[in-house]
């Protein structure tokens, strides 16, 4: 019985030996996720891009705004007249930060009273703002103790009041509530998963029954074989996000501030390129074992490196770039703003652009995978 079982052991060792893709998946894919995800996730998010609307316009403020960017946690990205424009440039994702100080700021602290001191934070992304609260409260209470030492002995020497107040504010998700931040995030995650592993399997599956090459001697070109392939898959994937956001409103509480047709309209230019890469693995992958292991070495650093959990400002730079190259970080982006922010397209434009930018290089190389396997 034993000589039997080591027979067929044998073999199956041998069988994996030639398949130098399945192979290659099965010790480099961990090795790989190990040393990308070890490297790029990190919660210490700095250098958070910050705008600063300054009526004071004093020493007073100017030290503050200094002390936040000695932080390093903060970086100064813009400077504004109007609370309109502070609204705006936070609204449009262009700073995740705002510093408000009022006319009266540096005549209060100069006169022993308390100047007040206004921090929005976006707080859509809850890590992201509680680093940002924490950090601003720190550099209050350091402002608060130098300025305290320089009250002593003057005036109400014995209750010297507090010489700065920073006001908190978290917009769009003032609770910091997790549901609010990861269940929009999530539907990107599913709608991913669900475009890339279907798709793969498409033309894997012909290959597999011996069919593709009978429907390739017929009239139906490559771009007809992919479109009968993934109308269904489209289909399938506006149902699962129609599904998903019913049951987050329901059960999460999770509102949609902005227009639910822009954001299924949205959702079409995301699901193009995923679609394109589901089939661009099914053209690699010999069997829908290998389109399976192709699929979660896709997807898993799809989760990781687009921002849906873990804030990309902490990345090192390579795994920032590589983060662009992934449909989802776009998308994320464009679902967080119009169901968190319910701002319009003029807030996340860029983004539409480099989906359709993506989509043009994806569908590229599968369409050129696919005329090289006929030739």
């Amino acid at each position: 019985m034993w000589n039997r079982i080591k027979a067929l052991v044998w073999k199956e060792f041998l069988q994996l030996r030639r398949d130098r893709l399945t192979l290659a998946f099965t010790l480099g894919m961990p090795l790989m996720q190990l040393l990308i995800f070890g490297m790029a996730i990190n919660y210490d998010v700095k250098h958070m891009p910050a705008v600063v609307l300054d009526e004071s316009n004093s020493q007073e403020s100017r030290s503050f705004v200094d002390g936040l960017v000695a932080t390093q946690y903060f970086d100064v990205k813009a400077r504004v007249s109007t609370e309109a424009e502070l609204r705006t440039t936070i609204d449009r994702g262009r700073a995740q930060v705002g510093v408000w100080f009022p006319p009266d700021y540096a005549r209060k602290i100069r006169s022993g009273q308390t100047g007040e001191v206004m921090v929005i934070v976006d707080g859509s992304s809850p890590t992201t703002a509680s680093n940002a609260m924490a950090t601003a409260q720190g550099v209050g209470q350091l402002r608060n103790t130098q300025l305290l030492y320089d009250r002593m002995g003057y005036g109400d020497a014995a209750h010297p009041a507090n010489p700065i107040e920073v006001r908190i504010r978290p917009w769009y998700n003032p609770d910091l509530r997790s549901p609010t931040f990861i269940v929009p995030g999530l539907v990107g995650v599913i709608l991913s998963m669900t475009c890339i592993m279907f798709a793969s399997n498409a033309i894997v599956r012909e290959k597999e029954r011996g069919t593709l090459d009978q429907i390739m001697v017929t009239p139906v070109t490559p771009m007809e074989l992919f479109l009968g392939k993934i109308i269904p898959v489209v289909v399938m994937a506006y149902g699962q996000m129609t599904v998903l956001f019913g049951v987050a409103h329901l059960f999460f509480k999770v509102p949609v501030a902005g227009s639910i047709l822009l954001l299924y309209g949205m959702a079409g230019f995301f699901i193009l390129p995923m679609l394109g890469i589901g089939i661009l693995i099914s053209t690699v992958a010999q069997n829908q074992a290998q389109s399976g292991q192709m699929s979660m070495l896709t997807i898993l650093p799809f989760v990781f490196l687009s921002g849906y959990i873990f804030p990309r400002e902490g990345m090192p730079l390579p795994f920032f770039l590589i983060g662009e190259l992934m449909p989802l970080t776009h998308f994320v982006i464009i679902i967080r703003a119009i169901v968190l922010r319910g701002v319009g397209l003029a807030a996340f434009w860029p983004e539409l652009l480099k989906l359709l930018a993506l989509s043009a290089l994806i569908w590229g190389l599968a369409l050129k995978r696919m005329k090289r396997a006929e030739a």
